[in-house]
């Protein structure tokens, strides 16, 4: 197929994607749990400098919401498995407006960082695995045709949620930190309703695991284990930027409100590469989707490396916005690969554990940035950034080549499309 043909193919993949009913609705349901993802990280880091004056102590607290929900997400995914969707998001949802206000009030009367720590913990493990429950739900309501599409295009959305997250915390800061934890437990309240709009999903009959209980045993070989390695090391990176970017922009004597902008920009320009790769032939196989999101994270920390060195806001935009190009895309084949080894059984626990991989390295990189700014600043603690996902490359490389992957879980008929020729 020439290269004005696949283009003119992915084109009417994604027109035929948006005319569904029922992928729109689904955009509409997961928008604001993914905004409010994409919010909670520099609101926490906010709240915690207004509180107790210290970006470090706003690190910590970071750190110990995307602990909470690494450590949580596994086993609220496995509950979503076997629970019917959409109802079973509404108790964590509901949790998470209230927890929302309690941070808020916590961070205004000043509580001690035990507390604020215990919130965070909290505003982790509550909504874990609701965003694995969104995408477990998409089989049931696309046909297999648009699979691929939809997670081209589902990493695009992301970028969307992180264009509009930052930058609004970052304008409510200018008025009250608390005001942002306000709006994400509002957006928690008003995805209840959206969440009507969807069809209701009974858990499908378990072949691998039957219950409520984790094992994760069969998740951690072959392409899910290689997947699951990279997303780590890209949760390190990005808890690195998110975290240490405040206050190394404060050093620079600028404000740390504008990490919302930088983020916006960065985030712009990753649902750019994500829409641009969205429209390309996806990869003839498993093995070369792989390949692929390994040279997208290789230029993702490759071109973060040089913000250590950077002395201005528009430096680090610059570079930022360079490695913004290679993340979407990365985040799309990583979920694809994962959607297509996963097991119809296991898909909400799947992603739960994909979400958890993400939360664990935000939460690695929080508690880097935190360690850097008390011993050695916030130039150095963006180095985890770059060099992180560098090392990982070459890592996954290395399983990928030497070490033996056995056949994975067969999917569902509905979810994926088979490898093109």
């Amino acid at each position: 197929m020439s290269g004005k043909g696949q283009e003119d193919g992915g084109l009417r993949a994604q027109r035929d994607l948006w005319a569904h009913a029922g992928w729109r609705r689904w955009v509409l349901a997961s928008l604001f749990p993914r905004l409010g993802g994409a919010m909670m990280p520099f609101a926490l880091l906010l709240v915690g400098e207004a509180a107790l004056g210290s970006f470090a102590s706003g690190a910590w607290m970071t750190s110990a919401y995307a602990m909470g929900a690494a450590v949580a997400s596994p086993f609220r995914g496995r509950q979503m498995d076997r629970s019917p969707l959409p109802g079973a998001l509404r108790t964590p949802l509901l949790l998470q407006a209230l927890l929302c206000g309690a941070m808020a009030l916590a961070g205004a009367v000043r509580a001690p960082l035990s507390v604020l720590l215990v919130i965070s913990l909290l505003l982790g493990v509550v909504p874990a695995g609701v965003a694995g429950a969104y995408r477990a739900l998409l089989p049931s309501l696309l046909p297999p045709a648009h699979m691929a599409t939809a997670f081209a295009i589902d990493a695009v959305l992301i970028e969307v949620a992180w264009i509009g997250g930052p930058p609004l915390v970052g304008a409510l800061a200018l008025v009250h930190p608390g005001f942002s934890l306000a709006a994400i437990g509002a957006g928690a309240l008003v995805t209840l309703g959206a969440n009507r709009w969807l069809p209701a999903r009974e858990p499908p009959a378990s072949s691998t695991l039957p219950g409520h209980r984790v094992s994760l045993r069969p998740l951690l070989r072959g392409m899910p284990l290689l997947v699951y390695v990279s997303v780590v090391a890209c949760g390190v990176s990005w808890g690195a930027v998110d975290t240490a970017l405040p206050p190394r922009l404060v050093e620079m004597g600028s404000r740390a409100e504008l990490w919302g902008g930088l983020s916006a920009l960065l985030s712009v320009t990753s649902a750019v590469g994500g829409l641009i790769h969205a429209s390309l032939l996806r990869p003839a196989s498993a093995s070369r989707a792989l390949w692929r999101a390994l040279l997208f994270q290789a230029l993702w920390g490759g071109l973060l490396l040089p913000t250590v060195w950077m002395d201005t806001p528009w430096g680090l935009g610059a570079w930022l916005a360079a490695a913004g190009l290679f993340l979407a895309p990365l985040v799309g084949l990583l979920t694809y690969l994962l959607q297509q080894s996963l097991p119809a059984d296991r898909q909400a626990e799947g992603f739960a554990l994909y979400g958890a991989c993400w939360a664990l390295g935000i939460g690695a990189g929080g508690a880097l940035t935190a360690l850097f700014l008390q011993q050695a600043g916030a130039r150095m603690a963006l180095a985890p950034a770059g060099s992180i996902p560098l090392l990982t490359v070459l890592a996954v490389a290395l399983m990928a080549l030497v070490l033996p992957r056995p056949p994975s879980p067969p999917p569902s008929p509905a979810p994926g499309v088979p490898p093109g020729p």
